[in-house]
């Protein structure tokens, strides 16, 4: 990591504005940022092709909340 200091700010602004949020789940297509904003936090993140293969049979994603 080149700018750990700007990347542990940006990790934080992007996690609490995903909190405040209240999503059930985040859909991320970018690895790096999937493990930014799933570093030191509850949230729960996907990668849209998880949320693809879901979609069209593929078994429910890990960490995807089950249906109400």
């Amino acid at each position: 990591m080149l700018q750990p200091e700007i990347s542990g700010e940006l990790r934080l602004r992007k996690q609490e504005s995903l909190v405040a949020c209240k999503a059930d789940v985040i859909a991320a297509g970018n690895l790096g940022c999937m493990t930014q904003i799933a570093h030191d936090s509850d949230l729960k993140v996907v990668h849209t092709v998880e949320l693809l293969d879901w979609a069209l049979g593929g078994p429910r994603p890990e960490g995807f909340p089950a249906s109400p």
